[in-house]
């Protein structure tokens, strides 16, 4: 049926196509469906190979923590702003609110475990 369609497609005569009702009983031969489960089988080259070329993850965790930029630094939530905030000055607070930059000696862990590469300059 597709064959007809694409043979006619071809010709360009869109008038000449045919309804031909398929039979309700197709019969698939052994063979023909051993060659399917072959297909679909691994072997244990292919199964090494797939494994040397693993998809590279990003830490969740960092994820959740640090923003990268466009220029691939990275943005983090200040610390000790999530509770026992009633000894802290409102000063210390208000500082606290703020988003800063990761320090540049941790810089390239933290892009590691985001995959950011930094833009060159």
């Amino acid at each position: 049926m597709r064959m007809l369609c694409l043979l006619c497609a071809i010709a360009g005569t869109a008038n000449a196509l045919v309804h031909v009702p398929m039979s309700r009983h197709v019969q698939v031969t052994p063979a023909a469906s051993l060659l399917r489960v072959a297909d679909l089988r691994m072997t244990s080259v292919a199964k090494k190979a797939k494994a040397a070329v693993k998809k590279a993850k990003s830490s969740s965790a960092a994820q959740k923590r640090f923003k990268p930029t466009a220029t691939g630094k990275l943005l983090r939530r200040k610390a000790f702003k999530a509770h026992i905030l009633t000894k802290k000055h409102p000063q210390r607070k208000q500082s606290l609110r703020r988003i800063s930059q990761v320090d540049e000696t941790q810089l390239k862990t933290m892009q590691k475990l985001l995959l950011v590469v930094p833009k060159r300059p």
